[in-house]
Formats: C-alpha cells, sequence, structure tokens
C-alpha cells in the first residue's frame, strides 16, 4: 500500500522552538548581564531586553531567532532549518555555555515543537486532506488536535489545521504543528541525546509518519 507521507523532505519546517526548564535557576536574577556580556560579538553590541522576568535577545547567534532565558527556563526560536540535526546541535552548544553561566546542572523538561508545512496545489485539495482524517460527512475540520501514541518516554501533541502561505501565489497547505516532550529530572549532558530520540521520532517510518499515514 502506497504511503501518503514518505519523509520530512515533503513539508517545509517555518518555525522550531526548543525549551528546557531548569532546575534553581534563580542566578539568573545574578547574572543576566554576564549572559549578554557572553552574546556580545566583537563590537557588536546584542539587541535586548533584560528584567526580573527574563532576558531575550534578538538573534543572539547566527541560525536562532531568538532565544530567552529565565529563572525557570531557556527557551530558543529557529526560523532557518536546515536540517533538524543541525537544530539541536546548535541549541545544546549555546544551552552548556548558558547553564555553565547560571551554574545550573539539572533539568525538569525538555520540549521541541515543529510547524511542519504541507503545501497542497489548491483550496479543494486542502479541503479533502483533512476530510480524510474526519470520517463525518456533514461536518468540515479546520482544526484537529490530537494526543499522539509515540510508545515512548515522551508524549507529543499534535494541531492540524488550514493555512495559506503569505505569497503571490497564496498557497493552500497543511500546518503540522507538533510539540515533542519529556518530563522528568535530567543531568544538563542528556539533553542532546533525549533531543536526539525526539529527531528519530519525527523523521522515522514508524514514527510520527506513520501514525499520518494510518490516517489515510
Amino acid at each position: 500500500m502506497s504511503k501518503t507521507f514518505n519523509g520530512l523532505g515533503q513539508f517545509k519546517n517555518i518555525e522550531s522552538f526548543i525549551q528546557v526548564n531548569t532546575i534553581k535557576g534563580f542566578k539568573y536574577i545574578d547574572r543576566a548581564g554576564e549572559l549578554v556580556n557572553y552574546f556580545h560579538d566583537s563590537d557588536l553590541i546584542p539587541q535586548f531586553s533584560m528584567g526580573l522576568n527574563g532576558l531575550v535577545v534578538k538573534q543572539p547567534k547566527d541560525k536562532i531567532e531568538e532565544l530567552k532565558v529565565t529563572s525557570q527556563m531557556v527557551w530558543a526560536k529557529f526560523t532557518k532549518v536546515d536540517s533538524l540535526d543541525m537544530i539541536s546541535d546548535l541549541f545544546v552548544k549555546e544551552l552548556k555555555n548558558i547553564l555553565k553561566i547560571l551554574e545550573i546542572e539539572e533539568v525538569v523538561r525538555i520540549g521541541w515543537r515543529n510547524y511542519l508545512i504541507y503545501e497542497l496545489s489548491n483550496k479543494e485539495g486542502q479541503e479533502g486532506f483533512l476530510q480524510k482524517i474526519v470520517s463525518a460527512k456533514k461536518m468540515k475540520a479546520s482544526l484537529l488536535r490530537f494526543k499522539l501514541e509515540t510508545e515512548k518516554d515522551f508524549d507529543a501533541n499534535l494541531i492540524i489545521q488550514p493555512v495559506i502561505k503569505n505569497d503571490d501565489l497564496k498557497t493552500h497547505a497543511i500546518l503540522f504543528d507538533i510539540d515533542i516532550f519529556e518530563g522528568g529530572k535530567r543531568d544538563a549532558d542528556e539533553i542532546l541525546k533525549i533531543l536526539k530520540t525526539f529527531r528519530e521520532y519525527l523523521a522515522n517510518d514508524d514514527g510520527f509518519l506513520s501514525g499520518l499515514n494510518d490516517s489515510f
């Protein structure tokens, strides 16, 4: 039986977010300035805002659109997604330096959220795609929410909705908003390994794509 989805190459990853929730991160209040200095590249002062609620740095490093550090978490946004491996490696590289400054050794939650776009030829194709997932003949799907059965140590939530790209062609597409996360206390040096398991679930035929193909 043919599969609708054969790989992540059929999607455009337009935005990606990684968040790590920290334990005993209140040294942020004392060391926020040191974090800004870390992102001070040569003579260029980083564009940032800082307060008790957190530090937000715009484009702190190449490929990172925005980064936020608070007493409870480290969060990063990526909009130029070359590959999932690139994102996880880059995030962990920066995270290690941030956690070292804050003297944080443990985290309590790791999450990775991706916005995947699947383009279709027209509105009819968009509506037909969604309707295949919904069996009710007299209802049209506009936004679908699912809790995915990962059969792993982590959980995943998925939102599917129709979108129109902001381009000259006004391309019709489906947005797959997938959020993968793992709770529980972990050593900071385990983060990259966990992100790799998330990446494998997203990309492998027996993971996220298998669940989508089962819908058709």
